[in-house]
C-alpha cells in the first residue's frame, strides 16, 4: 500500500502545482479519475469532482501547494521513515491527501472525491465551488496530525497596508551595506505558537538598533500564509559611524553605493515593522490552541516605486474575534499614515460533534485507541463547506506533517499508511449511520 501511495505522490511532485499554477495537475487528476471509471466534472474555479454510484461519503483534498525555496522543482528524499524535499517545500500539504485519494480511486473505492483548487491563497476553490456534493458526509484529508479528528478550525483574513514614502539625499561618503536575515520559516497558523523567529522582525530590529542607518530598500517574506524565512535590506551608514550586528540570523556585506537617495521616513518603516506584535495574540484554554494570531507576512519598501507595502494574515477561532483583530490592526496602521484593505476572508468552523464525526472516531479507534477530537488554528475548507451546505456532516483527518509551508516540511510515512487504512474502513463502515 505505502509504496503505491508514495509512487503516486512522487509523480505529483513532478507536476508543477504552486497556487495559481495548477492547470497541469488538474488535467492529470481528471484523466486519472476518468481512467478509474468515475463520472468526472470540473468548474470554472478549477475544482474537480469524481462521482461514484451509491457513495455515502465525499473525500476532499486541495491540490495546490505553497512553493518555498526551489519549488516547484521538488526532489523528494526519504530518511528514517519520513519524506522531505531537498531545498524546498514538499507539498505534502495537501498533495499526500490527493495521493491517497488517487490510490483509493485506483482501487475502485465506493466514494465521491472532491479536489479543490487554490486553497493556499484564500480557499478560492472552495469559496467558488460550483460542483455538487452528492453525499451527506464529507471527510477532509487536509489535517496534519495523526491521532486527531478535527471538528473545528480558525477563520482568517488578509490585510494589505500601504504608505507613500518620500526621498532625501543619501549621506555623503556613507558606507553601504546589504543585510540578509535568515529564519526557519513555517506555517502561519499551525506553527504560529512555536516560537519561530520572523525574518522581517529580526531584520527591522537590527536596523532599528543602528540608529544612524538610513534605508534604501527593505523586502521580506514569500507567502501570505508563511512565517517569513528571508528578508533583505540595503542601508547606508554615515561616515564615521559603525554598523553593529549582534544577531546570528543576520548576514551583511559592504557594497558599492546603489542610489543617491534614501527613504525620508525609513526609520519609521523599521520602527513599524519591529514594533508590530507578530504572533499569538490570545490563547484558547478549552481547545489548547491560539485563539487569535497575526502573521507579519511580507514587506516591500522602496520609496522609488510605491512606498512601503505590508501584508498581514490574521486568524481567529471565532468570527467576532477575527473582525476585532482586523479592525484593531487597520486602526493602528491608520495612525501611522497607512491606508489598508481587507481581502480573502474565510469563516471559522465552529467545533461540532455529529453522527459522522462519531462514526469516524469509532472506526479510527480500532486502529489507534488514543484518537481524540481537536480544533486547528489554521483555515480548513471545512468552514466553507459548512456554511455552503448546512446539513453536510464534516470531519477532517490526515497523516503527520511537520513544518508545512517551509523547506523543512516532512511527512511521516507510517502515518500515511495508517490514515489510508482508516479512510478505507470509514468508506466500508458507513452503512449503519
Amino acid at each position: 500500500m505505502i509504496d503505491e501511495i508514495i509512487g503516486i505522490f512522487v509523480k505529483i511532485t513532478k507536476i508543477p502545482h504552486c497556487s495559481k499554477e495548477t492547470e497541469a495537475l488538474r488535467e492529470y487528476i481528471m484523466e486519472w479519475s476518468r481512467s478509474c471509471g468515475y463520472e468526472t466534472a470540473a468548474d470554472a474555479a478549477g475544482n474537480v469532482a469524481a462521482y461514484c454510484a451509491k457513495s455515502r461519503v465525499t473525500l476532499q483534498a486541495h491540490y495546490d501547494m505553497v512553493c518555498v525555496g526551489r519549488a516547484p522543482d521538488i526532489e523528494p528524499v526519504i530518511e528514517d521513515g519520513w519524506m522531505k524535499a531537498d531545498g524546498s517545500s514538499l507539498g505534502a500539504d495537501n498533495g499526500i491527501g490527493v495521493a491517497i485519494m488517487l490510490y483509493l480511486m485506483q482501487k475502485g473505492a465506493k466514494a465521491d472525491f472532491l479536489f479543490t483548487n487554490d486553497e493556499e491563497i484564500g480557499l478560492i476553490g472552495a469559496n467558488n465551488l460550483a460542483l455538487g456534493i452528492r453525499t451527506s458526509n464529507l471527510l477532509n484529508l487536509d489535517s496534519e496530525e495523526f491521532g486527531k479528528i478535527y471538528i473545528g478550525c480558525a477563520g482568517g483574513e488578509d490585510l494589505f497596508l500601504q504608505c507613500p514614502l518620500a526621498f532625501k539625499e543619501a549621506p555623503a561618503g556613507g558606507v553601504w551595506y546589504e543585510l540578509l536575515a535568515h529564519a526557519p520559516g513555517g506555517h502561519s497558523g499551525v506553527n504560529i505558537a512555536d516560537g519561530i523567529p520572523n525574518a522581517i522582525t529580526l531584520l527591522s530590529k537590527t536596523i532599528w538598533e543602528n540608529q544612524s542607518a538610513e534605508i534604501c530598500s527593505l523586502k521580506g517574506g514569500e507567502r501570505i500564509n508563511a512565517i517569513p524565512r528571508l528578508a533583505e535590506a540595503v542601508v547606508v551608514v554615515p561616515e564615521g559611524k559603525e554598523l553593529k550586528i549582534s544577531d546570528m540570523h543576520i548576514e551583511y556585506r559592504k557594497i558599492d553605493p546603489l542610489s543617491e537617495s534614501v527613504m525620508e521616513r525609513g526609520r519609521m518603516v523599521a520602527a513599524t515593522l519591529f514594533g508590530f506584535a507578530h504572533g499569538v495574540r490570545g490563547w484558547n484554554r478549552d481547545l489548547n490552541t491560539p485563539q487569535t494570531s497575526i502573521n507579519l507576512a511580507m514587506v516591500d519598501a522602496d520609496g522609488k516605486r510605491e512606498g512601503v507595502k505590508i501584508s498581514l494574515s490574521g486568524r481567529a477561532m471565532d468570527n467576532e474575534d477575527l473582525g476585532f483583530l482586523s479592525e484593531q490592526t487597520l486602526a493602528g496602521f491608520d495612525a501611522l499614515g497607512f491606508t489598508g484593505k481587507k481581502e480573502g476572508k474565510y469563516p471559522a468552523w465552529k467545533p461540532e460533534i455529529n453522527a459522522f464525526s462519531e462514526k469516524v472516531r469509532d472506526v479510527y479507534e480500532k486502529f489507534y485507541p488514543e484518537v481524540e477530537y481537536a480544533a486547528i488554528h489554521a483555515g480548513l475548507e471545512c468552514a466553507i463547506f459548512s456554511a455552503k451546505f448546512p446539513t453536510l456532516k464534516i470531519a477532517s483527518i490526515g497523516p503527520t506533517i511537520l513544518d508545512p509551508h517551509s523547506d523543512r516540511e516532512r511527512v511521516e510515512l507510517a502515518s500515511v499508511e495508517s490514515i489510508t487504512k482508516v479512510v478505507e474502513a470509514i468508506i466500508a463502515d458507513l452503512s449503519p449511520i
